[in-house]
């Protein structure tokens, strides 16, 4: 089922269909359809489903689907997709007033909630204060949300992306608010020795940590990815795999440890030092204020940790 954004050649098509199904649409100018989502099979819409926001929480509102298409599951794939935009904007709750479907909402985790409890923002919103009829019951759901996901990319992920995420997994700043992965585009197949033993000395535990490819996180199931951060000029310069739900990028490069010729004390020496940009940099990104951040100023601060 294909279950995308709205685009702004989509407005007449949802109005319409709204108008069909009887849902209201007086409310609906050209900018409410930033945070819609619609079903299209062979180039017709067949089903939309929007989520107005106000800070922390959103309104559910204008589901339909067309009603040659409703015994095919599509009303309950158009919300689990509203609740992964509602999740991915890190909305603490959605909330929607519904006319006769209680049940089919119930049934997907919404509660039933008095109308006078509803929070001022979205009180506020015309769909809750005027469009929708006092008998709508009033219903909302509370949305998990798991930590953001954040890849390192190394071309043979061995050494400074097996590092970065045994940081990011690790240190207090940032072990509650993210889950870090590492991936290579040429995977040498082992950790090298030395990011081992720096690590365990450390205290950090090393069980799990493997070099693999980063095919693996384009794969069905993947983890969807929230921040994809490369950790070496030449993965930087190579043609990534299409990361689903667009993650922001950035590119960390630094010298590879596991290139310096020497001693064994001078090996364990560019390791340390390895570590010490990354936990920099990593302290330095748990440090943002993600959630009011938009997009492109996330994209610049992310991108400026590496000068940092």
């Amino acid at each position: 089922m294909d279950i995308a954004p709205a685009t702004r050649d989509d407005g007449a098509a949802i109005r319409r269909q709204l108008a069909a199904c009887g849902l209201p649409v007086d409310d609906l100018a050209q900018a409410s359809f930033a945070h819609f989502l619609v079903w299209r099979e062979a180039g017709e819409l067949l089903g939309t489903v929007g989520v107005d926001i106000a800070g922390d929480v959103g309104l559910l509102r204008s589901l339909a689907v067309d009603p040659r298409r409703r015994a095919e599951g599509a009303g309950a794939a158009l919300i689990a997709a509203a609740e992964a935009l509602a999740r991915s904007h890190k909305l603490s709750a959605l909330y929607l007033l519904t006319n006769g479907a209680e049940p089919f909402f119930a049934a997907r985790g919404y509660r039933r909630l008095p109308r006078d409890s509803a929070p001022a923002s979205i009180a506020a919103m015309p769909q809750f204060s005027a469009i929708c009829p006092s008998s709508a019951t009033f219903m909302s759901k509370t949305m998990s949300h798991a930590p953001y996901n954040v890849l390192f990319l190394c071309t043979g992920n061995s050494a400074r992306s097996i590092l970065a995420e045994a940081a990011i997994n690790s240190l207090p700043v940032s072990r509650e608010r993210f889950r870090g992965y590492s991936a290579g585009s040429q995977p040498r197949g082992a950790v090298n020795p030395h990011s081992i033993e720096l690590l365990q000395k450390l205290g950090i535990a090393t069980d799990g940590l493997r070099s693999k490819s980063w095919d693996e996180f384009a794969a069905p199931g993947a983890p969807q990815l929230d921040f994809v951060f490369t950790v070496c000029d030449q993965a930087a310069g190579e043609q990534c795999p299409y990361w689903p739900g667009q993650p922001v990028t950035a590119h960390w490069g630094m010298p590879d440890p596991a290139a310096v010729e020497g001693s064994e004390e001078e090996k364990r020496r560019a390791f340390a030092e390895t570590w010490h940009v990354l936990r920099r940099r990593i302290e330095l990104f748990a440090s943002l204020p993600l959630e009011s951040l938009d997009r492109m100023t996330l994209q610049q601060r992310v991108r400026g940790i590496a000068q940092a």
